[in-house]
């Protein structure tokens, strides 16, 4: 199921820190609403940042994989 994820974008963040990271991402998916967006972050705070902030966000965290530090998120409609 999640091998058929399309991604509208892929970035890779780095180990680039959660306040910048999480800055990052919101200016890459308000410029695609709707879209997904495969991230990966070796950020040792991302497994638990990102899917809080997608929550508080209203973005979709559809999948993450801890082996590969990546992340699936869907932008929300509206911005």
């Amino acid at each position: 199921m999640f091998d058929s994820i399309q991604a509208d974008d892929t970035w890779d963040a780095g180990d680039l820190g959660c306040g910048h990271l999480l800055l990052a991402l919101r200016r890459r998916l308000s410029a695609m609403p709707g879209g997904i967006i495969h991230l990966i972050s070796h950020d040792p705070g991302s497994p638990e940042d990102l899917p809080a902030w997608c929550r508080i966000t209203d973005n979709t965290l559809l999948r993450h994989d801890p082996d590969a530090h990546a992340y699936w998120i869907r932008s929300r409609d509206r911005w």
